[in-house]
């Protein structure tokens, strides 16, 4: 996805999710159908690429692309994500489709104050473990963490931390190459 579709998809995420919000106060259930209806959308859509084809085809009229989604999905989905669909066909903005789940994700878990971070370790940590470092994580940052845990060998030892756009590298392999790094400008 490029930048600027990026940045529109960003936009109808955080309106729908405005919407959601005024129409049922405090009810994050509904916001949680509507982010799985976000997901299913696009699912289906990146994987049926005849569907990706027909909804952008220049060709096909906005009533009709509007009765493609409704009979694909209408049955399926909370009215207030009929109602987007309608209207990103209505303003001819269905290329869209498949990348509002990720913002609407991300403004969801911020308005149920949970941050989201990838921790990546050199070998597979115990459920203890990661238990551990969840809870002083969480603790430290005065909220809920959604820890995502992977395993790259080539860090030889250590953790490296991604929280938003900070990276905490307590790596060895990252602390060879800051001595690399500090050995090689002298």
């Amino acid at each position: 996805m490029n930048g600027d579709l990026a940045q529109v998809a960003s936009q109808y995420a955080e309106a729908l999710l405005e919407l959601a919000e005024e129409s049922s106060p405090g009810n994050l259930d509904r916001l949680e159908t509507i982010h799985r209806d976000l997901k299913a959308i696009a699912e289906v859509y990146n994987s049926n690429h005849d569907l990706s084809l027909v909804l952008n085809h220049p060709s096909l009229s906005t009533q009709d692309k509007k009765d493609l989604l409704l009979k694909t999905f209408g049955g399926k989905v909370d009215e207030l994500t009929k109602r987007l669909l309608r209207l990103l066909a209505d303003r001819r903005r269905l290329e869209v489709l498949p990348d509002l789940d990720k913002p609407f994700a991300e403004l969801l878990r911020h308005r149920k104050n949970i941050v989201s971070a990838q921790l990546t370790c050199s070998e597979k940590l115990s459920d203890k473990e990661v238990a551990d470092i969840k809870a002083r994580l969480s603790e430290h940052l005065g909220k809920k963490l959604e820890l995502d845990v992977e395993v790259d060998e080539s860090l030889i030892g250590g953790l490296v931390l991604r929280l938003g756009d900070q990276v905490i590298d307590g790596s060895i392999k990252g602390r060879l190459s800051s001595i690399e790094k500090t050995l090689l400008s002298v």
